[in-house]
């Protein structure tokens, strides 16, 4: 590809002048002579075996100066060890015998110093290597002595051009064989940058297209670099002058600069590079494209460089040949120079003969075939002499390319030399053929095992060795011929090949040579193929979510594990700590986060150590389409025009249907109204429209993935004006007032109005056969309100749509009333009809329906409740239980055609009165005259509360409350009880309590062991009642705890027990005793079992007690416990009633008697204080509390004396005296607390101590 980056002049290009007439690019090739050695097995065994000599070190062609060192090498192998001679320009040269050059013993290798006069080397030479089977010839060389390039005295060139034109700056180094590396440089030596316009041709000259006025300058400097020589030789600077003109810059079509004329031919050696230069001037610069005429231009061997001024030919071939033109363009026209390209050939082998040993009596054949431009030719030389030279031998014949020798014996073991040469170089070629008897060997090992997959190849090897060659044959267990077989061959070096392995092939095979008594056995082991069972499929991931493949292969046990590798495009994927983008888990694969370049082939590989299987699988991208785009509005009419729309891209999800929307602009609510929807292959739709409308379209494309974003909105479309074609719809009455009657409807839709002026025409009349003629009005908007309409009067209504083009269709009449009033009477032949103690039917004859004033809702039937019934017996109620009930009562509603109802939920062994009002809309009418009713008495409720005793293990008294609704007069109890067992089949017992104020029972001769339930219900004449159930059983008579654990502290120990189930409450005491001191027994509080824990407290740190658990003044439980901390020191016994001790004491307190005595006098006497000082002191006292627990601020005495430089020194009593306010002494000051480090920041006002 072109280069777009600025270089500098001088890059490292060689300079390559061309000759002055036809260019003939002649690129020759060193080629080395082709040798093939023969080769004895290592595990052959043999004594000592000779060897013809083989060429192991060519030597190579030397460019030197005069001042360099040179060394031709040439080295050989061989047994015996071979020698060596030279030939240099066809004559015989003999290193050793020159003084000049140095030699070494154990090769043909030579060199001489650059010390001494080097030029008499200067020719052709060829090294021979030769023992007594034969010789060997080294490749033909070159060594060419030059004279080291030196600096020329030039004069100095100076070029004057204007502005715009072009100029060639030369630069023409001194000439050597090697091209010199040429470099522009300035007097800094900083190389000219170069672009397309600015140019170094590859025969070093500095070309400018066009030239500016900044590249006028006096230092363009060529220096020319030898690396052979290490010499670097600059020229004479350059100066160029650009003339400038003040009218505008006239520019120029292109023009060759280089090469020059229209055409111009090449020659190019197969293999070689070839470059193609093209540098042209004009302004503005031109610009370069490279053509191939008679083809295509091959991309793999052609590099442009040189900002596209050289066409680069890597390893040229025949197809190469052709014509090439570089056509440079600008603004003004273009030029073209044509190149003619030929590829030739120097001689190169396409088959070569192959060195080896040959028994006796054997026939050798030797073929030698080579190719080339022009077709080269070949000769045959032995030992390094023409074969025409040789005696003649009538067992030895050479045909072009092939020699043939029948019958040879040893004396024939030599060095074949096979020559091809053309005009462009030859191509040498040696082979040895040694004459020997050996006897035949195995090398390959015996026993040998194989171990192939299924479907592969087997290749068992079987490789002998002898002269002549030794001759195999391969056999198999079974009785066929094996190589009838067309999956098997042998191949020419003993190899069995099987193809196609089977489960059927494996076995043991046998190699061996017919009368030498030679065999081996080779084991084949075929194993199952690996195969995958589960490929991954060809998923459509929608992008930014995750793909899953699976890869699930079947294994040959004995190829486990397998390796699983993945691949993207052919290319490895691997886990990376850095993302998330691949996890691979087994045989799945996640590709999180799909995005475009994420789309591809993903290969799953399972490897083992002799087989591979592989299933690919395909990630496409899915995504939800492209919003569709060039909306065109055709064919308009008044209410409809034709939309069509281009889809785009789909993202691999074909597009089911399209959405089309319009928005009114005028009328609309700034919403999209769908329209239409066609399928994905419909890319037009006729738009139904309204009159009077201006609208705007968009389509939205809709896939399995979901909706597009909408289109861009179309162009605006306008419909005309028209009538109304539609009238408002649901018209009705909404009268709530009497003597109104209200007309109501929808409104319209504005997109409907159609036209301008729109208004509603309201139109009414009685409803009597025809009635009158309909009254009608103008209105905006509803409602219209007909004043006068009388009460429930029935009325036609109809609205009508109207605007400035016309009216709508005509409107069908709606009936609707004016407005109701409350019913005027109740309903008569009110009844009840009791059915149970709970239910009632209540009856009544319908109403008039010209009393009802409105429409009939239909009845309210009201229940309320008035007491308990009126009956023998019956408890007496409180006051607030009679209040309840008075409140006590209930609505019921029925349908207009309903004459009757049933209500149930009544509480039995009550009074009740019932009515019942007819309704309407606008309210009740009166009630109907109430009727009472008792109703009979029922079962009463539960009891409202049981709760259970025990006063002895075989005793349970039960005690409860009365039933909240006794639903009659009550008249006792029944208990019904029975014991909890795992079959729930034990005998229920039954106590009967004839009492009605009974509020308890007691039930014996209980298992103490059991548990049980107990039913309790209340009795009326109407039967038992609903029943309270619990359950429970006996207290157990009373144990102290047992399982009693300890957790020891410093001052107390934390005791928890477990009080046994059912059992009764213990108390007991613990009993302790401190085993450090002697002391007494001391007691706690009492305690019950029932508490589970305690802690007994008073103990000393680091003490040991003695604890004892006492009931019934028995111990039941006793322990040693310790606890933890450092115990006090023990004074020695007598210690405090020492009389020195005492004496001490009373000194101790007389001495502090008199020091306090002394702080009194001296704080009586006191200092003199200022009364500032005085009145600080004042609030000090104050503001400090003397109590430790409550104390408030602080300062520091010294921060005190610090502040008050007029008090006096406190004395050693100061904190002891508090002053008076008659006193000008200093108040007392307060501890110093801050050497306490005590503080109370949060001391609010009211705590501190008043003064």
């Amino acid at each position: 590809m072109p280069s777009t980056h600025r270089q500098r002049f001088g890059r490292r290009g060689r300079c390559r002048p061309l000759p002055p007439r036809l260019a003939l690019l002649l690129l020759t090739v060193a080629l080395g002579p082709g040798q093939a050695a023969i080769r004895i097995p290592a595990g052959y065994q043999v004594g000592e075996f000779k060897q013809p000599p083989e060429i192991t070190v060519q030597p190579v062609s030397v460019t030197a100066f005069t001042a360099d060192d040179i060394s031709l090498t040439c080295e050989a192998s061989g047994n015996p060890a071979p020698s060596f001679r030279w030939v240099k320009d066809g004559e015989e040269f003999d290193p050793t015998s020159d003084p000049q050059l140095s030699t070494s013993a154990d090769s043909g290798s030579f060199s001489a110093s650059g010390n001494d006069p080097i030029g008499e080397y200067q020719g052709k030479y060829s090294c021979y290597a030769y023992n007594g089977l034969g010789t060997a010839v080294s490749n033909e060389v070159q060594i060419i002595i030059e004279n080291t390039p030196k600096y020329v005295k030039e004069k100095k060139v100076t070029r004057k051009v204007e502005e715009g034109e072009s100029v060639v700056l030369k630069c023409n180094p001194p000439s050597s064989t090697v091209a010199p590396f040429i470099h522009w440089m300035d007097r800094n030596l900083r190389h000219f940058e170069q672009s397309e316009r600015v140019t170094q041709g590859r025969d070093g000259n500095l070309y400018f297209a066009n030239v500016f006025a900044s590249d006028g300058r006096d230092d363009y400097t060529c220096h020319a670099q030898y690396i052979s020589a290490r010499t670097i030789l600059p020229k004479e600077p350059i100066s160029l002058t650009v003339t400038t003109s003040n009218s505008v810059l006239r520019n120029r079509r292109p023009q060759m600069m280089h090469p020059s004329g229209a055409h111009s031919s090449y020659l190019a050696l197969r293999g070689s590079t070839l470059e193609l230069e093209c540098i042209p001037e004009g302004l503005p610069t031109p610009t370069i494209q490279w053509v191939r005429r008679d083809g295509v231009l091959s991309e793999s061997r052609t590099s442009r460089q040189n900002f596209e001024r050289v066409l680069r030919f890597t390893n040229i071939s025949e197809t190469d040949s052709g014509e090439y033109q570089c056509m440079a363009s600008n603004s003004q026209g273009v030029v073209v120079h044509t190149y003619t390209v030929t590829v030739e050939a120097a001689p190169y082998w396409t088959k070569s003969p192959e060195s080896q040993l040959y028994a006796p009596g054997e026939t050798v054949r030797l073929d030698c075939q080579a190719d080339g431009i022009p077709t080269p030719t070949i000769t045959w030389s032995l030992n390094g002499s023409p074969i025409s030279s040789v005696d003649p031998d009538p067992r030895r014949r050479a045909e072009g390319g092939t020699m043939v020798m029948e019958d040879v014996q040893p004396g024939d073991t030599a060095v074949y030399q096979c020559l091809a040469s053309n005009k462009h170089g030859t191509a040498l070629f040696n082979t040895y053929v040694y004459i020997i008897e050996l006897p035949p060997q195995m090398l390959t090992e015996d026993a040998k095992v194989y171990t192939v997959v299924e479907g592969q190849r087997a290749l068992l090897s079987c490789e002998t060795f002898g002269s002549p060659k030794p001759k195999i044959t391969w056999e198999g267990e079974s009785s066929d011929t094996l190589l009838s077989d067309p999956r098997v061959s042998q191949l020419a070096n003993g190899t069995l090949q099987i193809a196609s392995i089977a489960q059927e092939d494996a076995g043991l095979y046998t190699c061996s040579v017919p009368g030498a008594n030679l065999s081996i056995t080779a084991e084949l082991d075929v194993l199952n193929k690996t195969a995958i069972i589960s490929p991954p499929e060809y998923l459509r991931v929608q992008r930014g979510k995750s793909g899953f493949f699976t890869c699930q292969a079947v294994v040959d046990p004995k190829l486990y594990p397998p390796v699983i590798q993945w691949r993207m495009n052919r290319k490895k994927i691997f886990e990376s700590p850095y993302n998330d983008k691949y996890t691979l888990d087994g045989s799945t694969l996640a590709v999180s986060d799909v995005q475009s370049e994420d789309e591809g082939m993903y290969t799953c590989e399972v490897i083992t150590r002799l087989d591979m299987a592989h299933a690919s699988g395909y990630i496409t991208i899915i995504d939800k389409p492209d919003p569709p785009t060039l909306l065109q509005l055709s064919a308009p009419k008044d209410r409809s025009l034709m939309l069509s729309w281009s889809p785009e891209d789909d993202h691999n999800s074909p597009i089911l249907e399209f959405v089309v929307e319009y928005e009114e602009q005028q009328f609309g609510k700034g919403e999209w109204i769908e329209v239409a929807r066609v399928t994905g292959e419909v890319n037009h739709v006729t738009a139904p429209l309204r009159p009077f409308g201006t609208y705007s379209f968009r389509v939205t494309a809709i896939n399995e993935l979901g909706k597009s974003k909408p289109s861009s909105p179309s162009a605006l479309h306008s419909t005309p004006p028209a009538a109304p074609d539609m009238n408002p719809e649901d018209v009705r009455s909404e009268s709530t007032e009497p003597g109104t009657l209200v007309i109501m409807w929808e409104e319209m839709d504005q997109q409907n109005f159609n036209g301008p002026g729109f208004q509603y025409k309201v139109m009414w009349r009685q409803s009597i056969g025809q009635g009158p003629q309909w009254h009608h009005n103008y209105t905006s908007s509803p409602p219209f309100i007909v004043m006068e309409a009388g009460t429930f009067i029935p009325f036609e209504i109809k609205v009508q749509a109207v605007n400035d083009l016309g009216e709508g269709p005509e409107p069908e009449p709606e009936i609707g009333y004016s407005g109701e009033d409350t019913p005027l009477e109740a309903p008569v032949g009110v009844g009840v009809e009791v059915i149970n103690s709970t239910a009632i039917k209540v009856k009544w004859a319908p109403v008039s329906k010209d009393t009802v004033r409105g429409h009939l809702l239909g009845y309210k039937v009201h229940l309320k409740r008035l007491g308990p019934g009126n009956r023998r017996g019956r408890r007496k109620r409180g006051r607030n239980e009679r209040e309840g009930e008075r409140s006590d009562s209930v609505t019921v509603e029925t349908g207009a055609n309903e004459e009757k109802k049933v209500l149930g939920g009544l509480q039995p062994y009550s009074r009740y009165a019932v009515s019942v009002t007819v309704f309407n809309s606008k309210g009740e009418g009166p009630p109907s005259e109430p009727i009472s009713f008792d109703t009979p008495e029922g079962v009463p409720s539960h009891p409202t509360s049981l709760h259970l005793e025990s006063p002895s293990e075989t005793e349970l008294t039960l005690h409860w409350t009365p039933p909240s609704q006794p639903n009659g007069v009550l008249t006792g109890y029944l208990l019904q009880y029975q014991q909890i067992t795992d079959s729930e089949d034990s005998p229920m017992q039954v106590e009967t309590i004839d009492d009605s104020s009974a509020s308890q029972f007691t039930v014996k001769q209980l298992d103490p062991q059991s548990r049980y339930r107990f039913y309790l219900r209340g009795r009326t004449s109407a039967g038992d009642g609903e029943a309270i159930i619990k359950e429970g059983a006996t207290m157990l008579d009373g144990a102290p705890p047992s399982n009693i654990s300890m957790s020891v502290g410093e001052t107390s120990v934390n005791l928890s027990w477990v009080s046994g189930d059912r059992h009764r409450n213990v108390a007991f005491h613990i009993h302790y005793l401190s085993k450090n001191g002697g002391g007494q027994w001391k007691v706690s509080e009492k305690l019950n079992s029932t508490q589970s824990f305690y802690q007994l407290q008073g103990l000393q740190p680091g003490s040991q007690y003695r604890l004892q658990f006492i009931f019934s003044n028995n111990t039941f439980w006793e322990t040693d416990i310790q606890t933890q901390g450092e115990g006090m020191l023990e004074l020695k016994e007598g210690f405090a009633t020492q009389g020195w001790f005492i004496g001490l004491i009373s000194a101790i307190m007389v001495l502090l008697l008199v020091l306090l005595i002394l702080c009194i006098i001296k704080r009586t006497k006191g200092g003199k204080y200022s009364v500032k000082d005085k009145e600080e002191g004042q609030v000090d006292s104050e503001a400090r509390p003397m109590k430790d627990e409550a104390f408030g601020e602080y300062r520091s005495l010294e921060s005190d004396n610090e502040e008050k430089g007029t008090t006096s020194q406190p004395s050693l009593c100061e904190d002891s005296k508090l002053g008076s306010q008659g006193s000008l002494a200093r108040p007392p000051r307060q501890p110093n607390y801050s050497q306490l480090h005590h503080w109370n920041p949060g001391l609010r006002e009211r705590d501190r101590p008043t003064a």
